[in-house]
């Protein structure tokens, strides 16, 4: 007569155990791949952006986006309903037009709203439904392309204009393929220096690595804010392509403070994204991601 055995309080323990240590040591590996495909991801939304600035440039005499101005409600994606929106002028800015919402100087190239926003990130709703701006996601290089807030004020009202140190058109960019136009950021733009002139700023990179250091990897631990990525991000650069970086590799391509000497140093968070120095910052040396030549 057969007779059925069951399985032992013992065996099931190690058939559980052995679960357990297969699950712990595979789930790393499936949070790895699902992260190596956002990343995917992001390096796509990325390219397709990059091809879409130098294609603005080329219609736009060679200039980068930089324009301040006012549009009608609803005639963007990237304008929220009118009932969020008081125009652009405040206190929301939902018409507004400027490098707070570049995306939208890009957009009738690209067509494709969900680009803007990186897969790794969560996206900042509140300043997306209220204004129609973009955080948490793609930062321009103002001071690669400048910005004007001119809109509904005199261009020699201070500060109204910042003009790029390089000029911000395409033919000021020494080395494309080495130069940073977009990265990823909490920002909608990547922090820059300002000289403090009353009607024309000029624009410089805040490149400096201890800033950076301080932002990216405070504590020596890497802040997942500001790095998505496993251990990096992805820039795109003035000639289209885009590439990934660790922190590291962008860390050493910032120039430390004692080669890229300002006036003053800003914390690792300024509250806007230009910090005002009295004087232009000076380097002694290229360092071609932030078109420093």
């Amino acid at each position: 007569m057969f007779v059925r055995r069951a399985f032992t309080l013992v065996e099931l323990l190690v058939v559980i155990a052995i679960i357990a240590i297969l699950a712990a040591l595979l789930f790393p590996v499936f949070t790895q791949s699902r992260e190596r495909a956002r990343t995917t991801s992001c390096i796509s939304n990325m390219k397709q952006i990059g091809l879409a600035l130098p294609m603005y440039a080329q219609d736009y005499d060679e200039m980068y986006p930089r324009q301040d101005s006012c549009i009608a409600p609803q005639s963007s994606p990237l304008n929220p309903v009118p009932s969020a929106s008081s125009g652009c002028l405040g206190p929301y800015f939902g018409q507004r037009l400027n490098h707070y919402k570049w995306e939208a100087w890009i957009l009738p190239y690209t067509r494709n709203v969900p680009i803007f926003f990186c897969p790794s990130r969560h996206i900042d709703n509140e300043s997306w439904a209220r204004n129609g701006e973009i955080y948490n996601a793609y930062a321009l290089n103002l001071s690669i392309t400048g910005s004007t807030n001119t809109y509904n004020r005199p261009p020699t009202a201070y500060g109204s204009y910042r003009n790029a140190f390089t000029g911000g058109g395409v033919a000021g960019v020494q080395s494309p393929a080495e130069t940073l136009l977009v990265m990823e950021h909490f920002f909608p733009g990547v922090w820059s220096y300002v000289t403090p002139n009353a009607a024309i700023q000029t624009a410089y990179p805040l490149a400096t690595r201890e800033v950076w250091e301080r932002a990216l990897r405070p504590l020596g631990q890497i802040d997942r804010r500001a790095v998505p990525h496993q251990d990096g991000f992805n820039i795109a650069y003035c000639d289209g392509h885009v590439k990934f970086l660790s922190v590291g590799q962008f860390l050493s391509q910032c120039p430390p403070q004692a080669e890229y000497p300002v006036s003053s140093v800003p914390n690792p968070f300024p509250s806007s994204m230009t910090w005002t120095v009295m004087s232009r910052p000076i380097w002694y040396r290229p360092w071609p991601l932030w078109g420093l030549q």
